[in-house]
């Protein structure tokens, strides 16, 4: 059996090549975008192929001959990041969940191969109406990001309904581990200088995360299971309110940050004012959450697939800071 990781050079997709290599022998062959080769020396591994490639673009994947037995992880993103457009976001957004998926789909089916991984975002679900959030949860997504993710699993579940492919959908929180920075390097730079941290809102609220190592094993295990049928929720376990991972975070560092509150209102109306001139540190679809209770119920996961998450949040907040400073940053 074959691993294709669309979007393997992706922060998901280098630990799932670490995973399967450790494992051994496996065929495994990682497609990703030009401009992202020659920057992950990791995914550089015996046994490991690649494929320079976008897949929005029609045709661009035939190259790749897949077998029956194969299985295709479809890993690619749209990052939220500072440099995305300000205006025409959905239009961004859709190129590689749409567009992306569309292409992907029709080029499995020219090659008789009916074995899908694709992930997703809880980013799907929106505000919530059931905490914590199970997969029947309604589908309001807050922004663009969301919306393009509901439209690529309505795609996928499409091709199902047709015969075309078996496929697991993954919905996980906020993946982290070492390696991971994004919005987390403006936290890592007020820990370093011991500014105080400011939350959004009293910080009661609880904002899971999930391991890129465990999100890794999700992937394998439903490669294993021959991609069963169905959407699944990934997150940690036992997830603090903000305030206790923040503090207990600061504690392990050793910084001298100090927590400070703030009324998440008022947080939010400026961020929602700065956002207007490209001026915000975060995004809207991250910080119109920030305040709100973001949890997902998990159980399909472990019953359907016997996954189990192995890393707790605080566990892995630390591990992306010390790899931040480039200290020993292995999980626990």
């Amino acid at each position: 059996m074959k691993h294709v990781l669309i979007g393997g050079n992706g922060f998901l997709g280098r630990e799932v090549v670490r995973q399967l290599v450790a494992r051994g022998g496996q065929d495994i062959v990682v497609v990703d975008l030009p401009s992202s080769y020659g920057r992950f020396p990791e995914v550089a591994q015996p046994g490991v192929s690649h494929v320079r490639a976008d897949i929005s673009v029609p045709g661009a994947l035939d190259a790749i001959a897949l077998n029956p037995e194969d299985v295709v992880h479809h890993l690619a993103t749209q990052l939220i990041t500072p440099n995305k457009p300000r205006f025409g976001r959905d239009a961004y957004f859709r190129v590689c969940a749409v567009d992306g998926t569309r292409e992907l789909l029709a080029w499995m089916k020219r090659q008789k191969n009916r074995h899908l991984v694709f992930w997703s975002t809880d980013m799907v679900y929106g505000p919530a109406v059931v905490i914590p959030r199970p997969e029947n949860h309604p589908k309001q997504p807050f922004g663009p990001y969301g919306r393009s993710k509901v439209a690529a699993e309505e795609i996928v579940a499409a091709a199902v309904a047709a015969g075309d492919v078996t496929s697991t959908i993954f919905r996980p929180r906020l993946i982290l581990g070492p390696g991971r920075l994004g919005i987390l390097e403006v936290l890592f730079k007020m820990i370093d200088k011991g500014r105080p941290v400011p939350l959004i809102g009293q910080g009661t609220n609880r904002f899971q995360f999930v391991s890129v190592a465990d999100c890794a094993r999700a992937t394998i295990r439903a490669a294993d299971l021959g991609c069963p049928n169905g959407a699944y929720n990934l997150g940690s376990e036992n997830s603090p309110t903000v305030y206790e991972l923040m503090t207990e975070f600061i504690a392990r560092t050793g910084s001298k940050s100090r927590i400070v509150r703030t009324p998440g209102w008022l947080v939010k109306g400026v961020l929602r004012f700065l956002h207007l001139f490209k001026l915000a540190p975060m995004d809207p679809e991250q910080f119109e959450i920030a305040d709100l209770e973001v949890s997902l119920d998990i159980s399909a996961a472990k019953r359907d697939l016997g996954w189990v998450p192995q890393h707790a949040d605080t566990d892995l907040l630390t591990a992306a800071y010390r790899a931040y400073r480039g200290e020993d940053a292995r999980l626990p």
